[in-house]
């Protein structure tokens, strides 16, 4: 089936069924494009359609609405603060062993 693709380079833009100015035609044995084609993130190589997972994650991660750019920060600062908790909580854990062993080797032996 015949398409035609608004291009930027090798990436498409835009895709219709149509002949269109500016756009290039394309032959292709698929009668449905992918979900997502005019999103930026599809290139045109060899007459292929090729998905481009990096340009897929820019564009998804620009996409993303202020709250949950706010929400992965705090995330990232909860797992940074999570690490310091656990840390801690390793050393407290070491010097509480190391506090009963000296107990231990003060008290008299009951024995």
């Amino acid at each position: 089936m015949k398409f035609y693709f608004q291009l930027d380079g090798n990436v498409i833009r835009d895709a219709i069924t149509y002949p269109y100015d500016g756009y290039t035609e394309v032959e292709l044995d698929a009668t449905h494009l992918p979900a997502g084609i005019n999103a930026g993130y599809y290139r045109l190589q060899d007459g292929a359609l090729v998905l481009d997972q990096a340009l897929k994650d820019k564009v998804d991660k620009a996409s993303r609405p202020a709250d949950y750019v706010e929400l992965e920060q705090r995330l990232a600062a909860s797992e940074a603060q999570n690490k310091q908790l656990a840390e801690e909580s390793n050393a407290n854990q070491l010097a509480l062993m190391e506090l009963h062993m000296l107990v231990l080797s003060v008290l008299p032996n009951e024995g």
